[in-house]
């Protein structure tokens, strides 16, 4: 009995310390507090520099180093689990490991919930559903389904679609200073439009 008892008190010890061992979850404007720490953030990818993601919750941003990002692109949600550390004079997320928690691509948002959330959206890959509304030789305006909003989409190849056809576009978000307005631009091969029947 007395070794029952024993072992009991071991495993529950042992849990306890693992337990308390587990890295934080913390937000990004928290990052400082823990320099030299194993913590885990998450983040929606911002923007993609070689080895190094930006990754924004929506109250902070951080730089993340990660030698095997290729899987991951702008607009991807991530877990991050690794050491904060300085990087260029300001802290970052030295990454042990980073899952997915959702692909840009698998949510599709209408183009009015896209242009009224912009700022969860802008610089990321999107994936919008809305109305083609007119066509030009490499653009084209998506529209909602009450012509209350409209984007420009540029667009290299031909475009198949007819007016007011329902379509899907995997694009790339982002705002042109210069002309002050939204833009989607289609850029990469993970990008494009698929008819939406």
């Amino acid at each position: 009995m007395l070794y029952f008892s024993v072992t009991i008190a071991g495993i529950l010890i042992l849990y306890a310390i693992s337990f308390i061992s587990q890295p934080a979850e913390i937000e990004l404007n928290d990052l400082w507090k823990y320099d030299g720490e194993k913590v885990i953030v998450k983040g929606i990818v911002k923007n993609k520099i070689g080895n190094v993601l930006e990754i924004s919750d929506g109250k902070g941003r951080c730089k993340v180093y990660y030698e095997n990002n290729d899987n991951i692109d702008y607009g991807d949600e991530i877990v991050v689990l690794g050491i904060v550390g300085e990087y260029k004079d300001e802290f970052a997320v030295y990454a042990d490991e980073i899952k997915i928690c959702r692909k840009w691509e698998e949510e599709n948002v209408s183009l009015p919930y896209l242009l009224e959330n912009y700022e969860d959206f802008i610089n990321t890959n999107v994936n919008v559903s809305g109305y083609i509304y007119s066509t030009c030789k490499n653009y084209f305006y998506l529209t909602d389904e009450f012509i209350e909003y409209r984007i420009k989409v540029y667009y290299n190849d031909s475009l198949l679609f007819n007016k007011f056809d329902r379509v899907c576009v995997k694009a790339f978000f982002y705002y042109d200073s210069k002309n002050a307005c939204f833009l989607l631009k289609i850029k990469d091969e993970i990008h494009g439009v698929i008819k939406n029947e």
